[in-house]
């Protein structure tokens, strides 16, 4: 026990406590190992706030080692015990806490009298750490521990809707061999009629109600059939216009015995759903004896015909469009008359659009602070333990609303109207799954869309999660002074320079519903100047934003939709909300943060979530990226490509105008707050060193963790120098890397 020293001891003390009933605070024999540790306070890489790392193993003897076997017994691996080492103030002789840790159960040995056990920063982290990435339903009653918590407060919103055009686009059949037949036929000198829906292909469905028309699927004058419809079952009222710039057939006739007859070209709306009732027919061409121009019916006999046609319909509930080819003769006179119209040559496009719209519905929600202290409390079992100014509310206790207070997470089953209520019966199921997520997945999206970072801190003595804009993480203020550091090292810190970046979202902008690409919130590859290394800068979210795939879910509510499965039920969009005149809250529109209406998107008075596109998301991480460009002041940031729509165009409010497209030029991605070197120095860690270190500032009127400010330092030349705390080893020598500072 050579480790232990007595003077050493008369100004130190080691204090174990256990967070659990039946434990008291009991001061120590100073553990063996103490001074020989790999103590560190290190930046974390995907995070960026800092975290102590202690990893050596220490040894506790006598009352020390009597404490953790007796809490082992009692509580198991999982027992938590905090070690809390005081120093006397060397001025004061007062005692002052100066680490803090906790020990690592899993790791306990117990020989000669000793229990070996490891020391780390645990607490918090390591409970985040385990448990970050377990999906978890946020509705939840109860902790991962079985702690119950009380309700999740859930809100609600007011969607008034994203108009979005569709366009259906189908080709007329012409495959060898096949061919349409339309023939009437009477052996009693009646008058017949048939209908047959023009053969086309699908090429692009963007109405769920839009079909492929196969050949000899036929009706009668007064009744369709399902075969026929290329519209078939309309959901909703809609107006729809349909349309072909050449439609192309060619008809032969190859029975003609009839009285009178005549074949015409229609668009017909049938009603009352798969009745299939003639509601209303258009004729596109006219040939037969009861035409009013030409050509009458034998003279088509042969020629090709080209038409083109644009109409527009108001249709219902229940109704369905054809494209059909109509025959009707007078067979009178007996003895088994017969017309029979051979149509080839079929050859052309045809097109549906529609200017869609949903009536509007509201939707539950639970903001995005809500849902990270739940998430932080189901991990932890710990209440309290989440703070964010940024994400802050009044109503929560701050003092202001934070820029992101109303941003708000929801997902598929919320959007169409599902809740948890009713329950399944014998003769109902409720399809209802609640939104299920992990704080990983919750805090590494709102990094993407946001610019935030997330650290650990403490404030008196409770330790609690602190997400706030990356700003927060590097502050330019010097908050630890220190004195002329020796044996200093430079070195490229490669690590900050990126040749390519991306943002966006890891789903969204293409869609099996809509035909083109108007939706912008996908994902937007760029590059940068950066040549001498591959590396690229990755933003992307996991929960959605685009406008496109919520209103295409929303368009499949409950009320009508109660036992259908969508691809987006169990998928999470962010909400860009703001308040309304009552508890509703409303989704931001253009007006709300833009200077002029965007342009290059359909509908841009309905749009929502602009500011969250790509190229914004690039703004506000635009001072990280810059970092490693600033001796390129006349190159850019080049666009590369995307899965969504680039074409739009938006003009933050005192922003520039930039397309999603477009690229920008390197002094306007913003300052940034580092310059890309490493500086390495020795400066040892005394008392009033660490003191600082650990300590906090005043920063217009916010108490700030000094290592999240920068440290000046005298450098190798003399000189002043400024930098930001990457990685502390106090021990020894005391071991300093810091990132060096704009300014």
């Amino acid at each position: 026990m050579s480790d232990i020293n007595q003077t050493y001891n008369d100004r130190v003390k080691f204090i174990l406590s256990c967070n659990s009933d039946g434990f008291e605070d009991t001061e120590i024999t100073a553990p063996i190992g103490w001074n020989n540790d790999d103590k560190e306070y290190a930046r974390n890489e995907e995070y960026h706030g800092i975290f102590p790392k202690f990893s050596n193993t220490l040894k506790f003897i006598e009352d020390g080692a009597d404490y953790i076997n007796f809490a082992r017994e009692m509580l198991g691996i999982n027992a938590p015990l905090k070690l809390t080492k005081y120093e006397k103030h060397p001025q004061t002789d007062v005692w002052v806490r100066t680490y803090w840790g906790y020990l690592d159960m899993s790791t306990w040995n117990f020989e000669k009298k000793q229990v070996s056990i490891k020391f780390n920063s645990g607490g918090l982290e390591q409970l985040i750490k385990a448990r970050e990435s377990e999906s978890v339903e946020i509705d939840r009653l109860d902790t991962i521990d079985g702690t119950p918590i009380e309700e999740l407060p859930i809100n609600e919103m007011y969607n008034d809707g994203r108009r979005i055009f569709l366009k259906s686009k189908w080709q007329v059949k012409a495959n060898v061999g096949e061919l349409v037949d339309l023939s009437v036929f009477s052996d009693d000198g009646n008058t017949r009629g048939v209908t047959e829906g023009v053969p086309m292909n699908l090429l692009n469905q963007s109405h769920e109600q839009a079909k492929a028309v196969f050949f000899n699927s036929q009706g009668n004058e007064n009744h369709g059939s399902t075969g026929m419809m290329m519209l078939a079952n309309f959901d909703r009222d809609r107006e729809v216009r349909i349309y072909s710039d050449s439609f192309k057939f060619r008809p032969n006739i190859t029975r003609a015995q009839y009285d009178w007859a005549y074949f015409k070209v229609c668009l017909t709306v049938y009603e009352n759903g798969i009745n299939y009732d003639l509601k209303e027919r258009r004729v596109l061409f006219h040939a037969g004896e009861t035409s009013t121009s030409l050509p009458n019916f034998m003279s088509m006999n042969g020629n090709l015909y080209d038409i083109g046609f644009d109409e527009s319909f108001e249709v219902v509930e229940g109704d369905s469009i054809a494209l059909e080819f109509f025959l009707k003769s007078d067979l009178s006179g007996g003895g088994g008359k017969r017309v029979t119209v051979r149509l080839d040559n079929l050859d052309g496009y045809v097109f549906c659009d529609e200017d869609s719209f949903f009536e509007p519905s509201n939707s539950k929600f639970v903001f995005v602070y809500d849902m990270i202290d739940r998430l932080s409390t189901i991990c932890t079992s710990l209440r309290g333990v989440f703070y964010s100014k940024y994400y802050g509310r009044t109503d929560l206790g701050y003092a202001q609303n934070g820029p992101g207070a109303f941003v708000g997470v929801t997902h598929g089953f919320w959007i169409r109207g599902f809740d948890k209520l009713p329950l399944s019966t014998d003769n109902f199921q409720n399809l209802f799954k609640p939104l299920t997520t992990s704080l990983k997945d919750a805090v590494s999206s709102c990094i993407a869309v946001h610019n935030v970072g997330m650290g650990i801190e403490e404030i008196n003595n409770k330790e609690r999660i602190r997400i706030e804009p990356l700003s927060y993480f590097y502050n330019p203020n010097v908050t630890i002074r220190l004195g002329q550091v020796q044996n200093v090292k430079r070195s490229e810190a490669v690590e900050h320079y990126f040749s390519s970046a991306e943002f966006g979202y890891q789903s969204g902008g293409d869609y099996s519903e809509a035909q083109g690409l108007d939706e912008p919130n996908g994902k937007s590859t760029f590059t940068t100047v950066i040549t001498r290394l591959k590396k690229t800068f990755s933003r992307l979210s996991i929960y959605r934003a685009d406008s496109y795939g919520k209103e295409f879910a929303r368009r499949k509510p409950q009320s009508r939709y109660d036992s259908l499965d969508t691809q987006y039920d169990e998928e999470k969009w962010f909400l860009d909300l703001k308040k309304g005149l009552t508890d509703i809250y409303l989704e931001r529109k253009w007006q709300d943060d833009f200077e002029q209406i965007p342009t290059g998107i359909y509908s841009p008075e309905t749009a929502n979530s602009l500011r969250l596109s790509p190229f914004n998301m690039l703004l506000r991480h635009g001072w990280v990226l810059a970092s490693g460009l600033t001796k390129y002041p006349l190159d850019y940031v080049r666009y590369g490509s995307s899965t969504a729509n680039s074409q739009l165009k938006t003009k933050l409010i005192g922003g520039n105008e930039y397309a999603e497209n477009g690229n920008i030029i390197n002094p306007e991605l913003g300052t940034p707050r580092f310059v890309n070197e490493w500086i390495d120095f020795e400066y040892e860690c005394g008392f009033g060193v660490m003191q600082q270190v650990q300590g906090t500032t005043i920063i217009q009127g916010n108490e700030i963790p000094n290592f999240y400010g920068t440290v000046e330092f005298r450098n190798e030349l003399g000189e002043i120098e400024k930098g930001f705390l990457f990685s502390l080893k106090p021990n020894g020598k005391g071991n300093w890397r810091v990132l060096k500072s704009k300014r």
